[in-house]
């Protein structure tokens, strides 16, 4: 198909959906958080399997709305019978709950990696994307409530400190923990790593490798906008609500997916107390070293906490 009848099919969807689905698709996503959050119906644990000197548990929850989530836990063997700091994290899509086997020395805290309730297929290519737009969207809206029913069975642990809880989103995590954050006020501390406030900009931004060509680009970024509820769901909105826990950003100098615009936007719009660290490199992606930097610098906050347990 020709770029300049590929760019006017755009539009159209564009406008269409911006004209008479775009209210709808873009209303108040809060009722639909507290639903699909409803409460923990049931939950199952795998046996521990042991990874380096860690305790390594697959749980998989399930609300009573329906909503199933999976996560991981990790935890040093040598604090077994200790309450420990949790850290609740949400990563990108592919690493889901496997965030977990990525990280260096977590001992001290135990680790909880959630996955997102995604149920279509993960890399569609451009004849399936369409197909996958639903999933794509209810994944986005249930993956804040995800986050709260998963605290839900965490906190029902033995071995959780319930005054350290930390909730850490990386990347595509981040908005997910910002709002999550804002709305569940165990979260006791709140991260974001590599993220950035607006919808439409890292949408824009990150569609440049493979539309090169602007004026498609930006029409195609407004429509997922509008599917995806983006400007519901943009962190700058949400992240007001943290204070006064804190909020704690750590952001990439040569950060090449996010504009520096909106990795500001989003830490302005935070109340006090709130602290922004540049570390120096490009966007995190799947390498272990920036995730283990990455991880470092939020674990030795969490350790250093007033009440942590002490080596």
């Amino acid at each position: 198909m020709r770029p300049r009848r590929l760019l006017g099919l755009v539009a159209l969807a564009t406008f269409a959906v911006l004209g008479a689905g775009g209210a709808y698709l873009v209303r108040d996503p809060l009722p639909h958080f507290l639903a699909r959050r409803s409460s923990l119906d049931a939950f199952a644990e795998s046996a521990p399997t042991l990874d380096r000197g860690y305790e390594i548990q697959q749980v998989r929850l399930t609300a009573t709305s329906g909503l199933a989530v999976e996560l991981t836990t990790r935890r040093a063997l040598e604090d077994s019978g200790v309450r420990l700091p949790l850290v609740v994290v949400l990563g990108g899509h592919h690493t889901g709950r496997d965030a977990v086997r990525l990280l260096g020395d977590t001992r001290r805290t135990l680790v909880a990696a959630v996955s997102y309730p995604f149920t279509g297929d993960p890399r569609p290519d451009a004849a399936t994307f369409l197909r996958e737009i639903p999933a794509i969207r209810a994944a986005f809206l249930d993956t804040p409530p995800a986050l709260m029913l998963a605290l839900d069975y965490l906190l029902r642990r033995t071995d959780v400190d319930s005054a350290h809880v930390e909730a850490v989103g990386v990347s595509l995590g981040a908005p997910f923990v910002s709002i999550a954050g804002a709305l569940d006020t165990r979260f006791t501390r709140v991260w974001v790593l590599h993220g950035s406030g607006g919808s439409f900009a890292p949408l824009e931004r990150n569609m440049r490798r493979t539309i090169r060509f602007a004026p498609l680009r930006i029409a195609a970024a407004a429509l997922a906008n509008v599917i995806i509820a983006g400007p519901r769901l943009a962190p700058e909105r949400w992240v007001p609500r943290i204070a006064p826990r804190p909020f704690m950003m750590v952001s990439a100098e040569g950060d090449e997916r996010l504009p520096r615009a909106a990795v500001e936007t989003l830490y302005r719009s935070a109340r006090e107390p709130k602290t922004l660290v540049w570390m120096p490199g490009r966007h995190v992606h799947a390498d272990t070293a920036t995730i283990r930097q990455l991880a470092d610098i939020v674990l030795a906050r969490v350790r250093a906490a007033p009440g942590a347990p002490a080596r």
